[in-house]
This record gives structure tokens, sequence and C-alpha cells, in this order.
């Protein structure tokens, strides 16, 4: 069952991000978990995380993320001597049974705010939790070190919810229209400053 949700979730993610690379992938599949047992002590998505230097990555999500396969079809092209730039093209439409609203809502969280930002930033922010911090390199993280702090859990919800603040802010009116009668006359609010004056006296 953990395999069928991560690779649906995989799905879910190249279906709405269509040019996300494999290191942005691998850290979805890790974001949508930390949040959720960071929520209810369990994870979503059920995968084991490998500390590696780039950050954590999913041992499951990894694998079926590597090579072409019956859900995944995947191409790659050098990038330098000893890495690829990796293009996924869903063969399969994601099952959104498998996932609560809540769920969706969780994955179009990451997946909007991952579009926004390259990967060094991205990576760069689970370098600053103790799950990783504290786990040496190749060594399964324990699933249990994937509570974070009070300081830890707002550095990961402003970086993901910051985004979705300022559009909510961006679309507000500058000026809401306020209606004359429930406005306060200048006569009235220069009366209450001369009161204010004299009791200070």
């Amino acid at each position: 069952m953990k395999t069928e949700k991560q690779l649906n979730a995989l799905l879910y993610a190249i279906e709405n991000y269509p040019l996300i690379g494999r290191t942005k992938l691998m850290k979805f599949v890790f974001f949508v978990d930390l949040f959720r047992f960071n929520k209810s002590g369990e994870t979503l998505l059920e995968d084991e995380y490998i500390r590696l230097p780039n950050g954590p990555v999913p041992d499951i999500g990894y694998s079926y993320t590597d090579n072409s396969n019956a859900y995944l079809e995947v191409t790659r092209e050098p990038y330098d001597a000893e890495r690829y730039i990796y293009h996924y093209t869903a063969r399969k439409t994601s099952d959104r049974s498998l996932f609560s609203d809540e769920d969706i809502e969780l994955f179009n969280v990451v997946i909007e705010t991952f579009k926004e930002y390259n990967t060094e930033p991205i990576s760069s922010l689970t370098h600053q939790f103790s799950l990783w911090k504290d786990t040496k390199n190749g060594e399964i993280i324990a699933k249990e070190n994937l509570r974070l702090d009070d300081y830890e859990y707002d550095e990961l919800e402003s970086f993901f919810y910051y985004l979705q603040a300022v559009k909510f802010a961006k679309a507000l009116p500058e000026y809401p229209e306020i209606p004359n009668e429930d406005t306060v006359p200048d006569e009235m609010l220069h009366l209450q400053f001369e009161s204010m004056d004299r009791a200070d006296e």
C-alpha cells in the first residue's frame, strides 16, 4: 500500500509540475511526510529516508525514479561529469482516491512553492533540521527524528506558507471602500484628541 500511495503521489506531482526534476521530486515526498508526521505523528507516504549530502532521500521514491517503469517514463541527459538532469512523463493518471482533500491541499502547497525556487534553497532548508545534522551520511533517519522542535517547525511553515500569504495579500483590495456612515467625523476626532491632551495635564 505504501508503494502505491507514494507512486501515485509522484504521479500527482509530475502531472501538476511537468518540469519537476529528480531532486525536487524527492524533496516533495520528504516534505509531505515531514508535514504530516509533525501534524499527526504518522507519515503519509510511509517511506524510509536516507541521509545524503543534499538532504534526506526517500528509499522507495529514489528507486522508482531512476529508470522508466510502468508508472513513469524516465529520460536523462548529462549535466556534468557526475550528474544527470532527469525528465519525467507520467504513464498513468494519479489515483486521487488514495488521498484526502487535506492531502491534496498539502501536495499543492509543496508543489506551488517548489515552482518558485531552484533546488539550492530547498535543499538548504533540510540542512537546518536536526534530523539531517544528527545522522551520518548513508544512514537511515529514524522515524521519530522527523519530529521537529518549535523553531524548526516555524521555519518549515514559513518557507512553504509565506508565498501563499503574499499571494493572498496581493489579492486583497489596497483600499477597501468604507461607507461614510461608518467613519468618525473629523470634528469628533478633534474633540477626542483635545480631551486626551487635557487628561495628561
